[in-house]
């Protein structure tokens, strides 16, 4: 299993590293490593010079990005944008995903509430 690194965007809280280093992870938020309020294609350009994958809700933004890639370490979408404990709770969600399945390689995660239900969904 390859050693798997998560970079949280600034839309989320700077508390959601801290979940994924709980579970053994390496994890930051933009904010610690310099990159607040950068451009989303600086960001992009990071995650895969450096194999992280992003955490984002921004959606909107980063799926077309992402998909105009040949090859990426992978994203994980929480939506939509809620409080820091339900971040948490979906983050925590797709952490629970990858050690299921660890090949997050050119894949994507959709976390989100469905009928009061966290899901998963994996593309």
């Amino acid at each position: 299993m390859r050693h798997l690194r998560f970079l949280v965007d600034e839309n989320l809280s700077v508390v959601l590293p801290k979940t994924a280093y709980a579970r053994g992870f390496e994890a930051t938020h933009v904010n610690h490593c310099g990159l607040n309020q950068s451009k989303d294609w600086d960001i992009l350009r990071v995650v895969a010079e450096e194999d992280w994958i992003l955490v984002t809700n921004n959606a909107i933004e980063f799926r077309w990005r992402y998909r105009r890639l040949e090859v990426h370490p992978g994203v994980i979408f929480l939506l939509p944008a809620v409080p820091r404990a339900q971040q948490i709770e979906l983050f925590s969600a797709a952490l629970n995903a990858i050690e299921r399945s660890s090949d997050m390689v050119n894949t994507a995660l959709d976390v989100g509430y469905f009928e009061d239900q966290v899901r998963v969904t994996r593309y």
